[in-house]
């Protein structure tokens, strides 16, 4: 029998609390090799853009892979686990919530991993659909002072500080500019659709951690130059991935400012072979691009705890 989920399922049964957790499952047993990540590939035609991208968790006999189509602006995710040992299709999945919390519990891992204890004041840049998830996974894992938000819309950035306030009862502003928006924070979250830097080095505040988790693409670059070679550890999610898609990086590396042999994967911090901070000081620059191994440890994570809830729809297949 294979269990079909909508996303209304997924928001049913799936929370944030549980999607760290597995995500931090996951990016520990792949640092010790007990799971594997299949890099995105894009087909992209005049009206929009195929993704397929995908992994197996070879601890949990599971193997999996995330389509997804972006066409006139819309976005449609499904994920499709099977059984490694038998071939099975598990659970076919709408992945647009899963998605969300997918993304904003692998920023919660990284900053779990790398941000300095204590309390924190956090700064995001871009409050679209993936922003709230990313300050409830930091929430989870630190605790927040206080947030500044910033987006180039006013009315949405006020919107976005008043609901972001009520869901987390946590005071989050709404800035004028990106640099006020980050300037003495000690987390900053990017998630712009930006094709240009939205983070200066000169901005920041010792001892800060920068997260990116906006565009996939070459030609996009979140942070400025000066924030990479400010970081004194850089930290991405796939360096298969890195070298395609984190376009800040790519050019840093194409100007002589950095070798790819100075970059880490989040997994091998995870997993303890790589040291997460090195000192109270150190600035770190993390890019999450978002993994296929981690869509399937999320949709094993949704079929789970609907099975648990009796929900979904189950078919012979």
């Amino acid at each position: 029998m294979t269990l079909f989920l909508k996303d209304e399922d997924v928001a049913q049964c799936v929370t944030m609390d549980a999607m760290l957790e597995a995500i931090e499952s996951m990016q520990r047993q792949y640092g010790n090799g007990q799971a594997h990540n299949m890099t995105r590939r894009k087909i992209i035609v005049e009206s929009g853009m195929l993704s397929v991208m995908g992994g197996g968790l070879f601890h949990e006999g599971l193997l999996g892979v995330k389509t997804y189509t972006v066409v006139k602006g819309a976005y449609s995710f499904q994920v499709s686990l099977y059984d490694a040992n038998t071939g099975a299709l598990l659970c076919y999945t709408q992945a647009n919530r899963l998605g969300q919390l997918r993304t904003g519990a692998t920023t919660g891992v990284a900053v779990k991993h790398l941000a300095k204890p204590g309390d924190v004041t956090v700064g995001i840049i871009g409050t679209g659909g993936q922003a709230p998830t990313q300050l409830e996974a930091v929430s989870k894992v630190r605790a927040i002072k206080k947030v500044k938000a910033y987006s180039r819309t006013q009315e949405r950035r006020e919107e976005f500080s008043r609901s972001m306030t009520d869901a987390l009862g946590i005071e989050v502003s709404s800035e004028p500019t990106n640099e006020q928006a980050v300037r003495d924070c000690d987390v900053v979250l990017c998630v712009a659709a930006t094709m240009d830097p939205v983070v200066e080095g000169a901005w920041l505040k010792d001892g800060s951690t920068v997260i990116g988790a906006g565009p996939t693409t070459w030609r996009a670059r979140e942070v400025d130059e000066a924030t990479i070679t400010r970081a004194g550890k850089l930290i991405v999610d796939s360096m298969e991935q890195a070298a395609i898609e984190a376009g800040d990086l790519c050019s840093a590396v194409d100007k002589g400012l950095l070798q790819w042999s100075k970059v880490h994967e989040l997994r091998h911090v995870v997993s303890g072979a790589v040291t997460g901070r090195d000192n109270n000081d150190q600035v770190i620059y993390a890019k999450i691009m978002g993994t296929g191994v981690a869509d399937v440890a999320a949709a094993k994570l949704a079929y789970d705890s609907a099975k648990a809830k009796g929900l979904g729809l189950e078919m012979d297949w």
